[in-house]
């Protein structure tokens, strides 16, 4: 029998489940909604009811109910807010890698500062619908770089920065229950260099290229996953 994964953040059991609208049409483009079905209903937060739906129809039946435990280790990147569509590509691909938190920062020299959290959730959702995630990411709105290092500074977690001109080089530890900063494009300005030293944040260098916003978020995503897989 075919199968397919829906989240809904807020869901409440029940004997019968019903499609809405937009349900449909995610079934339909996925050439499935004409056949009989089991739907795996998600919360994103560890909650799943798999539910038995026939053909052509918006109605299903209650099958199985799990619980799954939540992975203890936190994988996080904290970025600028990447121009354009790169913010969507930075999403959808950290979330497919298995990040578990996005932060972003309002640094400086920001050259974006507009977010809508609603969308950045709803494209979470999609990208992890598409790699199977029975957890989804955490998405934080934009805060400054100074509130962002207080609000970390009571959590069981080390901070990182990518930094070209970093002493240190990626280690596998450094991958481990974490938070990699990225800065904006323009650089971090002295006040926000002061503010890491201030607050003992290692820099680690990747490499001697300079990356942008996103491709430096993809890159930490990427060992996270190495290193932890």
């Amino acid at each position: 029998m075919k199968e397919a994964i829906l989240f809904r953040r807020e869901f409440l059991c029940e004997p019968q489940f019903c499609l809405n609208k937009e349900e449909v049409s995610h079934l339909k483009a996925l050439r499935i909604f004409s056949e009989d079905k089991n739907l795996r209903i998600l919360n994103g937060i560890g909650s799943e009811w798999i539910y038995e739906v026939k053909g052509n129809s918006r109605q299903g039946i209650l099958k199985k109910t799990e619980v799954h435990v939540k992975p203890e280790s936190i994988s996080a990147i904290a970025t600028a807010i990447p121009k354009g569509n790169r913010l969507e590509w930075l999403l959808q691909k950290g979330t497919e890698l298995g990040l578990s938190r996005f932060y972003f920062l309002n640094f400086e020299q920001s050259d974006r500062r507009d977010f809508n959290l609603s969308r950045a959730q709803k494209i979470v959702e999609e990208a992890s619908i598409q790699s199977k995630r029975i957890f989804l990411p955490e998405v934080f709105v934009p805060v400054s770089l100074n509130e962002f290092l207080n609000l970390q500074e009571n959590l069981n977690l080390s901070i990182y920065q990518f930094d070209p001109k970093g002493k240190s080089e990626p280690k596998p530890e450094f991958f481990q229950n974490s938070i990699w900063i990225v800065g904006p494009e323009g650089g971090f300005r002295e006040k926000e260099i002061r503010l890491l030293r201030e607050k003992n944040i290692l820099g680690v260098k990747a490499g001697n290229a300079i990356l942008k916003i996103e491709t430096a978020g993809i890159f930490a995503a990427s060992l996270f996953r190495y290193f932890n897989d």
